[in-house]
């Protein structure tokens, strides 16, 4: 059973989103916070498996709430579930440490397949937020608070963590992936652990994130893909 906790300051959506899954087998919802302060707070009482985080609330926004809740506890995987979706939202959301990034208006079985996957090495995105970011990746475009990540620009991913940032990209698991490259999914995960490194993230999310940002790696949304030698 996993516990969540539910943040948005409307409680229209909460009481929406409580009676949801509430209804899901699987799930407990252990609490309700209205802003991001309170999620916060709730979030270091609580210790809730996952956490689904609006974004744009009073006292403290949804970004910055998912900012300290991962950095303070790692162990809780943070979802964004909002109605802004542009990049000034989806790349500082997950740049914060966010696990994914979810549509307010996507379809329930979207939101529960992302909240039963977020532990089994799937990105939990949106469709339209895949398509966002590649189509920034493709475009070139630099977001104003580059810095903010760590580690250097002059970054030299080795052939097999480039291509497993790009089946990652393509939205594919650690075991998808190990089938694709005909690698263990030990080797997947050491190679994605060694991308991360390199590329100054915390989580498979952000790297690819980074990677997009670096030009390292460019999203192909129609599945597994030749391998570089």
């Amino acid at each position: 059973m996993r516990t969540v906790l539910l943040v948005d300051d409307q409680p229209l959506m909460l009481q929406a989103l409580t009676n949801f899954l509430t209804a899901e087998d699987g799930f407990t919802v252990v609490g309700e916070a209205h802003d991001g302060r309170e999620a916060y707070e709730k979030a270091h009482e609580l210790k809730p498996d996952l956490i689904l985080m609006d974004l744009k609330m009073p006292r403290l926004s949804g970004i910055e709430a998912t900012r300290l809740i991962t950095a303070e506890l790692p162990d809780i995987h943070v979802i964004a579930l909002t109605t802004f979706s542009t990049l000034d939202f989806v790349l500082p959301t997950l740049r914060a440490g966010a696990a994914g990034f979810l549509e307010k208006d996507a379809r329930p079985e979207e939101i529960l397949d992302a909240l039963r996957s977020v532990d089994d090495d799937n990105l939990a995105l949106s469709p339209s937020v895949v398509r966002l970011l590649a189509t920034y990746a493709t475009s070139g475009g630099v977001v104003q608070d580059h810095e903010e990540w760590t580690g250097s620009d002059d970054i030299a991913l080795a052939p097999r963590e480039r291509s497993v940032l790009q089946h990652l990209a393509s939205g594919l698991s650690n075991k998808e992936i190990a089938s694709a490259m005909s690698v263990s999914p030990g080797s997947v995960k050491a190679y994605l652990g060694t991308a991360c490194t390199k590329l100054g993230a915390r989580d498979r999310l952000q790297a690819v994130v980074r990677a997009y940002e670096l030009g390292l790696v460019k999203p192909r949304l129609g599945g597994p893909h030749p391998d570089p030698a």
